[in-house]
């Protein structure tokens, strides 16, 4: 008798939990909406979410099926989210009507030191404010003065390639050192050396934090997917300690130039600049924040950028070799001086290289809105489309879009003379967005830019790029959740030049 309690006890629970997994998932129903059926507790993002797929191809795939309709439910996890599909419409959301849409969805709910604080997930009137604050710091000018701690971060690493004795290099490795070596001395005033020492507190910390992977994965899962769990439980996504050191690094530097009068072209004197000419009294934790948000942000990001392009210009010699003899014209413009950040600006075909990379990978495959007040969204002819309630949750994917035949013909195809001269000009505005469209947009693109550009120059410049007995033939397959690139390694042999 009482295996049989037990037995109907854990069946009532498990429907429990099954109407729970569900119980979001009606919505779009009610609203007259079109949608496809979602899985319990990962809604249409089951592949991705355990790790057979990446996102990327996940969320392009199910724009394919559903780019018929200009609007579309779409559940991340529990979550509904309206997808919008087409280009004119992220246009009037993320710009002309961006007073109703003004804010992200963070996925994460947590009262975590330093993560409410990032510009990404401030709102309304302390974004706007923050905004402003953080505009002057990514200027061509003053990128033009970080770009000289950029070069010290790229002479390391190609100083540790024509040491090495094995050119078979997995990419992906060596620019997340090179990657976290440039976060440390552009936004931490830090200057670390992760190839030769590879276990320095700065990268194994950071690697720590990155929630792409492991028991960070894990956790960032189940705060998205049960919030009021993971507060009851006061679960933490980050290990204090490690954020603590983050903290630390940034108000010590700064107590330490103000007591010196210590000036360094990176993020903390921009910020300190910064915070003394604006009208705000931000916290020490709000700057430092920002510092924390530019280490999310570009560590993986960047690092994955310039291991896809590589990895597009061994699967394509003659893209290569162009973009090598552009680089030989920028060297002896440059007669002997170091690459700087205008000479890199000058360079058309590196820049069309990168954009298409951009457009094929794109590094953040969807980006959100949060509806703050009611809103009815209509087609160009004005017909309703949706009525948009406070609190809806839109979704634009820019993976989708950039895989679209009806804007890129070809679309798994690497070309970049799609941002040539004559071409570029032709592109449907809102298709090709990258760093996101708007107000939000990410600030920090032409960082990323620059670091690319920097090191693919350093590295063409030194070496050809070819595949080897390891290099993947097919990584839109092989790649797998958040990450484009695979964890077993993205291989290639780098062949010094005579």
């Amino acid at each position: 008798m009482a295996y049989l309690e037990v037995c109907l006890a854990l069946l009532g629970l498990a429907l429990l939990v099954y109407k729970w997994s569900t119980a979001t998932f009606r919505n779009f129903e009610t609203r007259n909406l079109p949608y496809e059926k979602p899985w319990p507790f990962f809604g249409n993002v089951a592949a991705s979410a355990l790790q057979r797929i990446s996102l990327q191809k996940q969320l392009t795939e199910f724009y394919l099926r559903t780019r018929h309709h200009k609007v579309v439910g779409f559940f991340n996890l529990r979550k509904a989210y309206v997808q919008l599909n087409d280009p004119e419409l992220i246009k009037k959301v993320c710009v002309k009507d961006f007073d109703h849409f003004p804010n992200h969805h963070f996925i994460l709910t947590t009262n975590e030191r330093l993560l409410n604080d990032m510009i990404n997930v401030m709102k309304d009137q302390r974004w706007k404010r923050m905004r402003n604050t953080m505009t002057p710091v990514f200027t061509a000018a003053k990128m033009r003065n970080m770009f000289t701690l950029m070069n010290e971060s790229f002479a390391e690493c190609l100083q540790h390639l024509h040491k090495s004795s094995d050119l078979e290099v997995d990419v992906k490795l060596l620019f997340n050192k090179l990657s976290s070596d440039v976060i440390a001395t552009t936004a931490f005033g830090l200057k670390v050396n992760s190839f030769e020492n590879p276990e320095n507190e700065f990268y194994s910390v950071g690697q720590e934090l990155i929630f792409s992977r492991g028991i960070q994965f894990f956790k960032f899962t189940l705060s998205a997917l049960m919030p009021k769990v993971f507060t009851l439980f006061n679960m933490k996504i980050f290990d204090g300690k490690k954020v603590d050191y983050f903290v630390s690094l940034v108000v010590d530097a700064m107590k330490l130039r103000e007591q010196q009068n210590i000036t360094r072209p990176d993020m903390i004197q921009l910020m300190m600049e910064a915070k003394k000419e604006s009208e705000n009294n931000w916290t020490d934790d709000e700057i430092v924040a920002q510092c924390f948000i530019f280490f999310f942000a570009a560590f993986d990001n960047n690092s994955n950028l310039i291991c896809i392009a590589a990895y597009e210009l061994l699967q394509n010699p003659d893209i290569q070799q162009r973009l090598y003899e552009e680089i030989l014209e920028t060297r002896e413009a440059l007669k002997g001086g170091s690459l700087t950040y205008d000479a890199v600006q000058k360079m058309p075909y590196m820049d069309m290289v990168i954009s298409e990379t951009l457009r094929k990978w794109t590094l953040a495959p969807s980006t959100d809105r949060v509806c703050s007040k009611d809103y009815t969204l209509t087609d160009t002819d004005g017909t309703k489309l949706f009525d948009f309630e406070v609190g809806d949750r839109v979704t634009i994917p820019i993976a989708g879009l950039h895989g679209d035949d009806r804007y890129f013909p070809e679309p798994r195809k690497f070309d970049p003379e799609r941002f040539s001269e004559e071409q570029k000009n032709d592109l449907v505005p809102y298709t090709y967005i990258p760093f996101g469209a708007g107000p939000r947009s990410c600030i920090a693109n032409r960082f990323a830019h620059m670091q690319a550009k920097g090191m693919l120059y350093h590295l063409l410049l030194n070496f050809k790029v070819e595949a080897s007995p390891r290099t993947l033939k097919d990584m839109w397959e092989e790649a797998r959740s958040f990450s484009l690139t695979p964890r077993s390694g993205l291989y290639m042999r780098l062949v010094p030049r005579e």
